[in-house]
């Protein structure tokens, strides 16, 4: 009876890590132009790092940097990974009518409030979090701007 359980998920895990191995996303996927005009600030070109989710890279800013994770999503539902991943006691606002499904974070109480988007797009999770915001007013503003970065992977 094992052996019939074990074989559909090894197919599933295997399934997922050829899929997440396939190259089909870029591991930094923003120049550092894009970026700059975009967020009206000058930032450098996108480091690669590993991320919870597969794929990360950190892009340095004058004063703040943006983290960007994104791979096949682990959990049964984004919903599931974003609350397996944070504290407990946070929670996500969701942007309305977004193709994406995407959200913010909203912190919990004793954690500093910080710009962040996550959404799902074509059997990938996206993340991307920014750090070093030191006007905490200005967060929904930056929320603002990163909604209109170019999603990825591209259509």
């Amino acid at each position: 009876m094992n052996r019939l359980l074990l074989a559909p998920i090894a197919g599933a895990f295997l399934a997922a890590t050829a899929f997440a191995q396939s190259g089909s996303i870029e591991q930094c996927p923003f120049s550092a132009d894009y970026l700059s005009a975009q967020l009206g600030q000058k930032f450098q070109a996108g480091v690669p790092e590993k991320g919870m989710l597969g794929k990360g890279c950190r892009y340095d800013g004058q004063a703040v940097k943006l983290w960007i994770d994104a791979g096949v999503n682990p959990a049964p539902t984004a919903e599931a990974w974003r609350k397996m991943s944070n504290p407990p006691g946070t929670t996500w606002k969701s942007m309305p009518n977004d193709p994406d499904k995407a959200v913010h974070t909203v912190a919990k109480a004793d954690v500093s409030p910080f710009p962040s988007l996550s959404y799902e797009r074509k059997g990938y999770l996206v993340s991307i979090t920014m750090t070093g915001v030191s006007d905490k007013s200005s967060i929904d503003s930056w929320n603002a701007k990163l909604a209109k970065l170019n999603r990825f992977p591209a259509n």
